[in-house]
């Protein structure tokens, strides 16, 4: 495995987040809103372990922001999720009105979801955000000239250590009963990942497997997905002319049944598992 610096690491994840942006500009087409998202949290590791470097207190405003930038996007994304996953509810000529009163209410709901995702990347200042990124490589640079590869390695192992345990903590009170635990444990596992692999393209050896952390990132990610169908549904439903629409109902039965074995199953399976670093 190739070995880098953590400001050469630094500067190669900024250009991908910034040219991500430039691309989602121009076509913010489900592929490219996904891969602005995985950039912001592939820039968010690598400010993390230099954080814990010590390198500089810069990089927790810019990790600021660009967690501003995924949340904002957040919306965006989940309306490409819900989609397909909603395309039994789509206009034909043998569903009639029903059908397009609940396409009229999905496509209100994305517009507004693109509107607030198109504010969000025109707003996004690359320029004063690419000299802070600038000044924390710097930063790092020196940091690296100071200290030899191996006083680095500690370090990080040091900040994935107590990553590590934090996460076995979480593995060990996550309640699948509750869906807001699920979604916590899912970011705490996507940070763990990240951060991990940046490790590893660093130092050139692999810390820990991190199939398993992957494999609990995806179910929780197929839980959270279905949230998100329920919620707008839900939202549809409320509405006293819609409540007894009776496939909308029996598609939230069917969603809300797969989540329940999601989280019975596979969620609960994974979450027995015990992480060491």
């Amino acid at each position: 495995m190739k070995q880098n610096s953590l400001s050469q690491t630094l500067k190669k994840t900024w250009q991908s987040y910034e040219g991500q942006v430039h691309l989602s500009r121009t076509r913010p087409s489900t592929r490219n809103i996904h891969e602005l998202r995985v950039s912001t949290q592939k820039l968010e590791a690598v400010l993390t372990l230099a954080h814990s470097l010590r390198a500089t207190h810069h990089s927790k405003n810019i990790i600021s922001l660009i967690k501003k930038v995924r949340k904002s996007l957040g919306p965006l994304r989940d309306i490409q999720v819900e989609s397909p996953g909603f395309s039994s509810l789509g206009v034909s000529q043998k569903t009639g009105q029903k059908r397009r009163e609940f396409s009229a209410f999905f496509a209100d709901q994305k517009n507004r979801a693109k509107r607030k995702a198109e504010r969000c990347l025109n707003d996004i200042s690359l320029g004063s955000e690419r000299k802070r990124v600038g000044r924390i490589a710097a930063k790092i640079e020196q940091n690296e000239q100071k200290y030899n590869r191996r006083q680095i390695q500690l370090q990080l192992d040091a900040k994935l250590k107590a990553d590590v345990l934090r996460f076995n903590a979480a593995m060990k009170t996550v309640n699948p009963e509750r869906l807001k635990d699920i979604h916590r444990f899912r970011i705490l596992a996507k940070k763990l990942r990240y951060q991990s692999e940046c490790r590893n393209a660093l130092i050139g050896t692999a810390q820990f497997n991190l199939d398993d952390l992957k494999q609990i990132q995806t179910v929780a990610g197929r839980i959270q997905n279905d949230s998100i169908l329920i919620e707008t549904l839900d939202r549809f439903l409320h509405k006293k002319k819609h409540s007894e629409d009776p496939k909308a109902l029996k598609l939230r039965k069917r969603i809300e049944l797969n989540q329940l074995n999601l989280i019975k199953k596979d969620f609960s399976l994974l979450t027995n598992l015990q992480w060491r670093n």
